[in-house]
């Protein structure tokens, strides 16, 4: 469903706008060209294509720090139809591959929806040197945000401990509210636009 994602992916850039400029714009990041899709077929031809790898990019220079430490992908809703198919091709199941965090400890999907989904988002900041940051919302949930537990420490030390509920996923995954984290991280954009911390970002 494009236009549902579309409408994400405008939701959650004009949720980082305000938190990047302190509440002041609301249009600093916008969904990138295609969703990304433009920066990956480019990239397989040996090409560049500035500041548009993952869901996010900035349409003011001003946001650029954050566009080149994070690489993000942004997904919603609660599942996709899929059919099952015999030796002869024919449909004997429909199933829902639906995602959230228990699943990893309890679907019997091969591989997790959501961490499908993380490793997505892990291809692609590895092809730009960025942190990879996951940015998913179920149908009625609140948005949350999944970072590796590695990033999340080196923020803690400068900005102090995440108070706040989260869940930490195999050895090197955390999962939280993406609200709780922005409020935690209110003084973030200051620190990294000042280029002070630009190693740990």
């Amino acid at each position: 469903m494009v236009a549902k994602g579309g409408a994400f992916e405008r939701e959650i850039a004009k949720m980082l706008s305000l938190w990047w400029t302190e509440g002041e714009r609301e249009d600093i990041f916008y969904r990138s060209h295609s969703s990304g899709a433009r920066f990956t077929q480019r990239k397989k031809l040996g090409k560049d294509t500035a500041l548009q790898a993952g869901d996010l990019t900035c349409s003011d220079p001003i946001g650029e720090p954050l566009i080149k430490i994070w690489n993000c992908e942004f997904k919603t809703g609660y599942g996709k139809k899929r059919n099952i198919r015999d030796a002869n091709k024919r449909v004997v199941k429909k199933i829902i591959d639906r995602w959230d965090v228990l699943d990893i400890l309890d679907s019997k999907q091969e591989k997790p929806v959501l961490i499908r989904m993380w490793e997505q988002c892990r291809r692609g900041a590895e092809l730009t040197g960025r942190r990879p940051v996951l940015v998913f919302r179920r149908n009625n949930r609140r948005a949350c945000i999944m970072i590796t537990k590695s990033y999340l420490g080196s923020l803690c030390y400068y900005i102090g401990m995440f108070k706040e509920n989260f869940c930490s996923i195999s050895d090197n995954l955390v999962v939280m509210a993406l609200e709780d984290f922005l409020n935690w991280a209110v003084n973030l954009p200051q620190v990294c636009k000042s280029h002070l911390i630009i190693h740990i970002m």
